[in-house]
């Protein structure tokens, strides 16, 4: 192997070095969005999850579905304001 080759296989493997560091930071972005997301998720799934707590231990069939409907009124609500922003 000479020294022109030796040159040449150095800078291919930069090239690569670097490929491989844009990638790796596209892939940090990427977690990091999906942490996010799976974050609100959870604080969704909560809500939900007290909501229908409280619920059962109402009596009444009306007040239950009204209290679930106004959960999931504030749970859209709360969706569509993340997304405007």
């Amino acid at each position: 192997m000479t020294i022109k080759d030796i040159i040449q296989r150095n800078e291919e493997l930069e090239a690569l070095y670097m490929k491989a560091l844009n990638l790796i930071e596209t892939l940090e972005k990427k977690i990091e969005r999906l942490e996010e997301e799976n974050k609100k998720l959870r604080k969704q799934r909560d809500t939900l999850l007290r909501a229908v707590e409280i619920a059962l231990q109402m009596k009444n069939k009306e007040k239950q579905d009204l209290h679930l409907s106004r959960v999931l009124e504030y749970l859209k609500a709360s969706e569509n304001k993340e997304k405007s922003h």
